[in-house]
């Protein structure tokens, strides 16, 4: 059954109301415009297709001077409302820049690289160290996309309120944390090698790149872009080595070169939801097999339901333990450790 323009673009409009307003009004407009249909209808096979659409108009906007950036809170503090006449505004920037706009869309994905996600990764880091007797260790991150998750000993982040941990100055991640003795937490060394794994990476040095990582959060998200900003400046001072391909055989690849004797943290966070059982059980036996030589920690998430799990490898012995929750929204740290496992 042919999915209907209108009923698709009042859908997303709902959809987004409470987080995104502007794009909540947008969509009301759209869905009433028949000529944007006309344009519209015979690229939407799915409804994953509106939201790259607005994704591509305002990476577009990114690169072109034009009066519609007075409607967006990313170029304007206090944007106009997104009324008949700023429609007006909005669907003639379309209509002009329409081939660009359709080319990004078509060639987009919707998956966004978070920086937030990255103070997940302090408590399990610093319980990693406690266990381990080595100083120097090893991560590679599965799923990386741009790789700014693997600079979180590079970021700075405020726990509770009034525990700082790392460099604040340059960015400072505000996080909750509930069951942990956040007071304990200490800057981490930083790991000797970084590997992110993706079969799709995006090169942020890139301009059009960054611009469509900015432009896939809502412009209301003023907090996330600029943590994406800042971290986007990080990574070019602290640069990550990211390599593209099967994730499965580069991490093969790229065990195979790390050292015997200093442990290899792996982790993946909001990224195997949608694999396969099969590919599932395939990675855990890669690392297993690793695992005779190596001290693997694996910091897992999604491969057993939504909390964040480790398992500790080592001369092919695996002890598994569930470390936290993660409450990305509410920007809360739920840690978990010594309750049992239920898989």
């Amino acid at each position: 059954m042919a999915l209907k323009y209108k009923e698709i673009m009042l859908a997303y409009s709902n959809a987004v109301a409470e987080k995104s307003p502007f794009y909540h009004q947008l969509g009301q407009h759209m869905a009433e415009d028949k000529e944007l249909k006309e344009i519209l209808s015979p690229f939407i096979s799915d409804r994953q297709f509106i939201p790259l659409f607005m994704t591509a108009v305002l990476t577009t906007l990114y690169h072109t001077e034009d009066e519609l950036r007075n409607y967006y809170l990313n170029f304007s503090d206090h944007p106009l409302e997104m009324d008949l006449e700023g429609y007006k505004v909005f669907k003639s920037f379309v209509t002009t820049h329409l081939d660009e706009i359709m080319i990004l869309a078509r060639n987009g994905d919707l998956k966004k690289n978070i920086v937030e996600r990255s103070a997940l990764l302090i408590p399990i880091f610093h319980y990693i160290m406690e266990q381990s007797d080595k100083e120097n260790f090893n991560v590679i991150e599965l799923g990386t996309k741009a790789g700014l998750l693997l600079n979180f000993d590079w970021y700075g982040y405020t726990f509770n309120k009034d525990h700082k941990v790392g460099l604040t100055d340059d960015i400072n991640i505000k996080m909750k944390i509930k069951g942990y003795p956040y007071d304990t937490l200490r800057p981490l060394t930083h790991p000797r090698l970084k590997y992110g794994l993706s079969s799709d990476v995006v090169r942020l040095e890139e301009e059009e790149a960054f611009h469509w990582m900015m432009s896939l959060f809502y412009p209301e998200e003023v907090k996330r872009r600029n943590n994406m900003k800042k971290a986007h400046d990080i990574l070019l001072a602290h640069p990550v080595e990211l390599l593209e391909g099967s994730e499965l055989e580069l991490l093969e690849q790229t065990l195979m070169i790390m050292p015997d004797d200093e442990p290899v943290v792996i982790f993946h966070i909001h990224h195997t939801k949608n694999w396969s059982d099969e590919k599932k059980v395939a990675l855990l036996e890669l690392i297993q097999r690793f695992s005779s030589t190596k001290e693997i920690y694996h910091i897992h998430h999604q491969l057993f339901g939504q909390d964040i799990f480790i398992d500790y490898t080592h001369h092919n012995v695996i002890k598994r333990e569930k470390l936290a929750n993660l409450e990305l929204d509410k920007m809360k740290i739920e840690w978990l450790l010594g309750q049992p496992l239920k898989l």
